[in-house]
């Protein structure tokens, strides 16, 4: 038996039960194994927006300026995660240039300008016919956004030659740490309920309806 809309499967014992509308700040457990069904989060749509806005505009330095400067027997050297993707495909690490450049600059850059457009088209309550399809392109995408891997590794390496090198932390390292941190605080902030209960709103309202924002 598939779930209509109108139903949702208990994640713990897979009893179909019916959807109920959740205040705010509040959950919805099951009747049966007690396993938390849905919390509603509370201006799920401004606070993504507000969150990518604030990635988006680190997204350019995260990536592009120097993460750290290393300085060793007189000798100093500083690199990005750009400069890193460049390295690994100049040396033939064809496999790893891909790896870094999808889940670190691509994917990130693409989950927050996907949710960028999406909560920004439901804030000025502005349907297009794409906007289904990109709010379901952020979740796909979301899988393969993850920076906070890259950033394990750099500060795994930080850890290995803290006593062989003098580290300097530059703006890069400081600007992707807040990149990794609005990538996860967007999906946390998230909503996907409500997301699409506004986007059916928005697609059954009169077109001057939605041009005026009521």
């Amino acid at each position: 038996m598939i779930p209509s809309p109108a139903f949702t499967a208990c994640p713990g014992c897979d009893l179909l039960l019916q959807k109920v509308e959740v205040p705010a700040g509040k959950k919805t457990y099951c009747p049966r194994c007690q396993t938390p069904l849905y919390q509603q989060k509370t201006n799920s749509v401004t606070k993504v927006l507000a969150i990518t806005i604030c990635g988006l505009l680190a997204y350019t330095p995260a990536i592009f300026a120097p993460l750290l400067t290393l300085d060793t027997m007189g000798m100093s050297q500083s690199g990005s995660i750009f400069d890193a993707f460049l390295n690994f495909y100049h040396h033939q690490y064809y496999f790893v240039a891909v790896m870094v450049f999808l889940t670190s600059i691509f994917f990130p850059l693409l989950k927050l300008s996907l949710l960028f457009s999406v909560a920004l088209q439901i804030k000025l309550r502005i349907y297009t016919p794409t906007l289904p399809y990109l709010l379901r392109m952020a979740h796909h995408f979301d899988e393969w956004s993850m920076p906070e891997i890259y950033l394990i590794a750099i500060l795994v390496t930080i850890i290995k030659i803290s006593r062989q090198a003098s580290i300097h932390y530059d703006l890069g390292f400081f600007c992707f740490l807040f990149l990794v941190l609005t990538t996860i605080a967007s999906a946390a902030a998230l909503d996907s309920r409500t997301f699409w209960r506004d986007i059916e709103k928005m697609k059954s309202l009169p077109l001057e309806n939605l041009s005026h924002g009521q």
